[in-house]
């Protein structure tokens, strides 16, 4: 089952499609917020499983590996 990578934005922080969210934040909460999701993404991406097909590639490389 593939997740979605992208960030999920709060409901207080959501804007309208082709909004802008920038207004009214200084450059430092914009940065703090990119942190954030960076964070989040990188978290959900840790707990991912390894795809079945990638898994196989890598065990075909180890025993490929070991046969030399």
């Amino acid at each position: 089952m593939a997740q979605s990578t992208e960030p999920k934005a709060s409901p207080d922080k959501a804007t309208a499609k082709g909004g802008d969210n920038t207004k009214g934040k200084s450059r430092k909460e914009l940065q703090q917020q990119i942190d954030e999701n960076l964070r989040r993404v990188y978290e959900e991406a840790l707990v991912q499983e390894v795809p079945d097909r990638f898994a196989m590639l890598l065990d075909q490389l180890r025993q490929k590996g070991t046969g030399k």
